[in-house]
């Protein structure tokens, strides 16, 4: 049957007889086919069937009409022949609006996003992602499809077990959509936070050590309940859709025409099943790069299919070098990574290792107590333009004391802040460094080598992210966590709050001071950390609680020095305040350098004299090489920091799962594993793909930041970052140029 002419519709009108009262729809066009089909529909339903309600003789014609319209769309020469390749489209679509849905829920979370994007281009920019994210979930769909697709097919060749056979194609299909719905509701938060598609990366830290910690956080966090609300909707709806089409589809299967008229059907839709699979017409499947079709990442990132980047990164993840790097070979890495930092000696079995001796300079022994805050950004502080007021004591003490203004750091993730800080090194994609239990020569084991005690704080428990016993076998005596705080003060799964950490952690160093010996001390805080939880005793100015918190934050260290001022071993101390990494409070860029540009603030007026601000480039790998400067003690610099005092770096580098940046003042450089690169403007926030214009800058920030990742892979592979003793021992330099 034909679908009816606009012009018939339009010409059409409703009219009750008056003799039988029944409702009959007539066209005035008679060229139309729809009128009879219309008319004897309507004709079945008589009055007192609706209790003649006066809105039957309205709605019931236009519901039958709009219905019938759906059904007659396509012309049934169009319209699959077999059954079996109806329930094929008809579970297409229903995949095709779940995943559309979600994709809208991410565009309406994100909506602040759009005054990052030209606002006369912003509608088409938008347009486009969708349009591109319809590929995606075709492809995604594809993948599902092809298990069930096939037992249907060898359903329709055989003539027993047919009902088990679409059983099974039913199950798998339900199984398969509502695991690529749950990609997608995890994945609202996990975009909001790292302004990324869910990959393996959301189980990086999972399974780290004997700690329950994690998902005791997951389940905490509030804000990710509402995720639910959606997930359930989109389930049942579409199971109500795949089980109302099971019903209708699954009788029409032996009402096919003949085999020799059906095969070729059945033939062409697993040939186009597999073309949705491949994604594009070309000689590469579609991957994540396909979608970054304009220079804004907002709308590139909006174009992924949340299941397809997880379950592409999960089934890459069996691969043993997929979180290995090859950017070069490691002879030339290393050869590079010294020329970069100025190393020429080649007597020392650790290729990067340097003697470091300040024979001019007396050296003392103050305490050193490093504070990691956790997700402390510049971006949040007034002293780096935030707005707010939310962290004045922070401004003012930067103000005292000497402050590392352009300081980034390694990675985006906790366990990365604190490898970073304490030993000097970066991580690498996806990599654990904690859980690889190599030995590292960092602050604490090069304290230990003049007479410090080291002790690290962390607010909950310490096997998470291995951090205890990794901390313990490189350097520190002992590891202070959520068992020794009392219950009453453990207030959530992130354990005590930041106030009460800082009260805790001077009892122990008035404790290690009576011993005679100068301490160090890190401290890990945790407050800044969803689930946020503020004390009651703390009343913040900001209603929202995301603002409230840095308030706590900020007050809390208030409270400590405060506290610390009043002990004999204040004046003899050396602060440092530092973030583990940022948040994405601006997002300019997939990776916005707010999520990696932190304070660095060294308070001991006592001893560093007046007050000063550094522009230079800096990373958190400085941290130590700069404190052990300060110190003027000598030891053996056997990472890739170096002191900011004394040198200079040409960029901060960092790596954020499956890409990489490597930054400097002006420009920021960004490397994706899936083969897009960008530069771009960052101190004016341009968003545009400068490559084309300075290749050659961008050529030596590349080369730059893969030889550092290069050769920081090849000393932990090959057991080189401990003390050189321990490195020659397993590898040396000599080893590593034949």
């Amino acid at each position: 049957m034909r679908l009816c002419s606009l012009q018939g519709l339009a010409f059409g009108f409703g009219k009750i007889d008056s003799q039988t009262r029944n409702p009959r729809l007539f066209f005035l066009a008679q060229r139309s086919n729809f009128a009879p089909f219309c008319y004897a529909d309507l004709n079945r339903f008589r009055p007192s069937q609706t209790k003649r309600h006066p809105w039957y003789f309205g709605i019931r014609p236009t519901k039958l009409l709009m219905s019938n319209l759906t059904r007659s769309f396509f012309s049934e020469k169009l319209q699959p022949a077999t059954a079996h390749g109806r329930y094929l489209l008809y579970t297409v679509l229903n995949g095709l609006i779940g995943f559309t849905f979600f994709r809208l829920l991410a565009f309406l979370q994100e909506w602040y996003q759009l005054q990052y994007l030209p606002e006369n281009g912003r509608f088409w920019l938008i347009l486009q992602s969708f349009l591109m994210g319809l590929r995606f979930d075709l492809a995604t769909i594809a993948w599902m499809m092809l298990l069930p697709w096939a037992l249907l097919v060898v359903a329709f060749f055989i003539k027993r077990q047919q009902v088990v056979l679409w059983a099974i194609a039913f199950t798998l299909i339900i199984a398969a959509f509502f695991y690529g719905f749950f990609c997608c509701a995890a994945d609202l938060p996990y975009f909001h936070h790292f302004n990324t598609r869910t990959t393996m990366a959301i189980l990086v830290s999972a399974g780290t050590g004997d700690s329950d910690f994690l998902w005791e956080m997951v389940w905490g966090e509030w804000r990710y309940y509402w995720t639910l609300a959606p997930l359930l909707l989109t389930s049942g709806w579409f199971l109500w859709r795949q089980w109302r089409g099971l019903r209708k589809y699954l009788p029409q299967q032996h009402a096919r025409e003949a085999l020799e008229k059906s095969w070729w059907e059945l033939v062409l839709l697993s040939v186009l099943l597999l073309v949705a699979v491949w994604g594009q017409f070309s000689d590469k499947p579609i991957d994540t790069a396909t979608a970054w079709f304009s220079d804004y990442a907002f709308p590139n990132q909006l174009a992924l299919n949340p299941c397809f980047t997880f379950t592409k990164s999960w089934l890459a993840h069996f691969d043993p070098e997929y979180d290995r790097v090859h950017f070069m070979p490691d002879q030339e890495a290393i050869e590079r990574v010294r020329q970069y930092l100025g190393i020429t000696q080649t007597e020392l079995p650790s290729p990067i290792a340097r003697p470091v001796t300040f024979d001019t300079l007396p050296a003392r022994k103050p305490n050193v107590v490093i504070v990691i805050m956790e997700s402390m950004s510049t971006a949040k502080m007034g002293r780096y333009g935030n707005p707010n007021g939310l962290t004045p004591f922070m401004d003012s003490l930067a103000q005292q004391s000497l402050s590392f203004d352009s300081l980034f750091s390694v990675g985006i993730h906790t366990f990365a802040g604190i490898y970073g800080t304490l030993y000097s090194m970066p991580v690498v994609k996806r990599k654990h460094p904690l859980v690889e239990m190599k030995p590292h020569a960092g602050m604490a084991s090069a304290l230990k080598q003049h007479g410090y005690q080291t002790i690290y704080f962390t607010t909950h428990d310490e096997e998470f992210d291995h951090v205890g016993k990794f901390l313990r076998a490189n350097g520190f005596d002992r590891i202070v966590a959520k068992p020794d705080y009392p219950k009453e003060k453990i207030l959530s799964a992130l354990g005590v709050p930041d106030d009460y950490l800082y009260h805790h952690a001077i009892g122990e160093f008035n404790e290690l001071y009576r011993n005679g010996k100068p301490f160090f001390g890190a401290i890990m805080t945790g407050s800044d950390h969803g689930p946020y939880v503020i004390p009651e005793y703390f009343k913040p100015r900001h209603r929202q609680r995301i603002l409230g918190i840095v308030e706590y934050v900020d007050w809390s260290v208030r409270q400590f020095l405060q506290e610390a001022a009043r002990q004999p071993w204040f004046e003899n101390t050396i602060f440092v305040f530092t973030g583990d990494h940022g948040v994405t409070v601006e997002k300019h860029y997939d990776l916005p350098t707010s999520f990696n540009h932190v304070p660095c603030i060294v308070y001991a007026p006592a001893l560093l004299g007046p007050p000063k601000a550094y522009g230079m480039v800096a990373s958190q790998m400085d941290i130590f090489p700069t404190l052990m400067g300060m110190l003027h003690l000598p030891y053996l610099n056997n990472t890739l920091g170096i002191d900011l005092l004394h040198q200079q770096r040409p960029y901060a580098i960092t790596y954020a799962d499956d890409k990489f940046a490597v930054i400097d003042k002006e420009y920021l450089y960004v490397w994706r594993e899936f083969g897009v690169e960008s530069l771009y403007h960052h101190r004016s926030l341009n968003p545009h793909n400068l490559i084309p214009y300075m290749p050659e800058r961008a050529e030596q920030m590349r080369t730059f930041g893969q030889s550092m990742f290069q050769a920081a892979q090849f000393m932990r592979e090959s057991g080189l970052t401990g003390v050189p003793e321990a490195a020659a021992k397993t590898k040396s330099f000599d080893t590593l140029k034949q």
